[in-house]
């Protein structure tokens, strides 16, 4: 996580002109990252042991886009709970590298299901891992990012042209997860809290007609899996959604972007049976979309990404955090052991990070907003209403996941998003109130650059 802090200044890049007229390609790969059991699962803290069996096939998708001048940038679909900067870092520099690609021109996207393996990063020290555990993690990494790798190239080594189109339906199962109990929050179901029930729709065809692949998306957690199924390696409600897309079109790829809705969870949650249902739901509302006339989306694309630095507020005097790293409390000595190693190696106490967002804008018809992070809903939501009604694609989990991402809101509020899911991903906080009002700027510029919202 500290290595986040040694890269160099956030950046910005436009790529794609309009030179080159409509014409866009578009390449597909698909990998199977399915690990060998025992394996511990990322994202439950109350795990007690590794998963005993597999549900369905894990899976890193790549969908690369090249316009007709040479610009290539590819969206990648990866099962998995979260990847943290140190991990994926290193991978993402090598491909961008190899395929002269622009910096931030692959796009790692994660389910965030909460069924999938734990690797190597921020979240480590969340699970009581014994050293043949650690073993298993470190080899599944191994695996996960040579398939990553494998995914790209030959996504951008079989791109040809391709006819898109994109529309909107709803899903109702996602739920606003903060309830306020006396003066804080909790997890429960929130009717009346913000929420993001859009599902967006990407179809893409080749010029013959035919269905190559379907795009789409939903801002929800990936925990619709607990109980009796938590030891069971599953993609959740996505990976359902997919196989019965991938049924009702014969050949095609469905493909899940992840969206802005860390604050919101399925409702109802419990076994693998809910997963079931819930995929079910999403399913039938892209199909609901497929089904009707939709918009055409043209080429090229253009493409923005920039880095911008979220502050902290100021860390405990080192004194205290040395203290901690005695601590009975494993999730606070882990933090404090993180930041005691940054110690001893002169680094700074840090009072900020780097966060990933990029704009991704095809013709003038469709922008994606991405960010990185577990991003709450009330950025999608500022988003679509700065748009004024035009089409907005927001995408959240985007290239890494450092933390929870609040709005000025949720800090006001405090609970977890706020202020204790930072101990989980090893910082110390919270975040300064003006994250909202740095974030929504960037993300904006970047908009203007790739092109504009309207």
């Amino acid at each position: 996580m500290f290595a986040i802090l040694a890269w160099g200044s956030a950046i910005g890049c436009a790529a794609g002109a309009a030179a080159g007229g409509d014409v866009l390609e578009v390449g597909l790969a698909v990998r199977d990252i399915t690990p060998p059991v025992p394996i511990w699962l990322a994202g439950y803290a109350a795990r007690t042991q590794p998963a005993t069996n597999v549900d369905t096939p894990l899976l890193v998708q790549a969908l690369a886009l090249k316009n007709a001048t040479g610009e290539r940038f590819v969206f990648v679909a990866l099962d998995n709970c979260e990847v943290s900067g140190e991990f994926i870092g290193p991978t993402l520099r090598r491909l961008e590298q190899r395929h002269a690609l622009a910096r931030g021109a692959v796009m790692v996207v994660c389910s965030h299901t909460h069924s999938g393996p734990v690797l190597e990063g921020g979240l480590l020290g969340m699970y009581p891992l014994e050293e043949a555990d650690r073993a298993a993690v470190v080899a599944y990494g191994r695996t996960l990012k040579a398939a990553l790798g494998e995914a790209v190239e030959a996504a951008l080594g079989s791109t040809r042209p391709a006819m898109m189109e994109h529309g909107v339906g709803h899903a109702a199962f996602a739920v606003n997860r903060r309830v306020q109990a006396a003066k804080t929050w909790r997890f429960g179901e929130n009717p009346k809290g913000p929420v993001d029930r859009e599902v967006p729709v990407l179809k893409i065809l080749d010029t013959n007609g035919t269905v190559r692949a379907v795009l789409f998306g939903y801002a929800c957690h990936a925990t619709s899996i607990q109980g009796a199924d938590f030891y069971t390696v599953s993609g959740d409600y996505i990976a359902y959604a997919r196989q019965h897309l991938e049924a009702v079109y014969p050949g095609a790829r469905a493909v899940f972007l992840t969206g802005m809705g860390a604050d919101a969870n399925p409702a109802p949650r419990g076994s693998l049976l809910q997963a079931k249902r819930h995929g079910l739901e999403l399913a039938g509302a892209v199909v609901s979309v497929l089904q009707r006339p939709m918009r055409p989306v043209r080429g090229p694309f253009q493409f923005a990404y920039a880095e911008p630095e979220l502050p902290f507020q100021p860390a405990p005097a080192r004194e205290q955090i040395l203290l901690e790293s005695r601590s009975d409390n494993r999730y606070v000595r882990s933090r404090a052991l993180r930041y005691q190693r940054g110690f001893e190696r002169g680094d700074p106490v840090p009072s900020s990070l780097r966060l990933p967002v990029a704009a991704v804008r095809l013709g003038g018809d469709l922008t994606f907003l991405a960010m990185g992070g577990e991003v709450v809903v009330d950025y999608a939501l500022e988003f679509k209403r700065a748009a004024g009604g035009a089409p907005v694609w927001t995408v959240g989990y985007a290239y890494e996941i450092p933390c929870y991402i609040p709005s000025r809101r949720i800090l006001q509020e405090g609970g977890y998003e706020a202020e204790s899911s930072l101990m989980y991903y090893g910082w110390y906080g919270p975040f300064r109130p003006e994250v909202e009002t740095i974030v929504v700027g960037q993300v904006r510029t970047l908009a203007d650059a790739a092109g504009g919202l309207k």
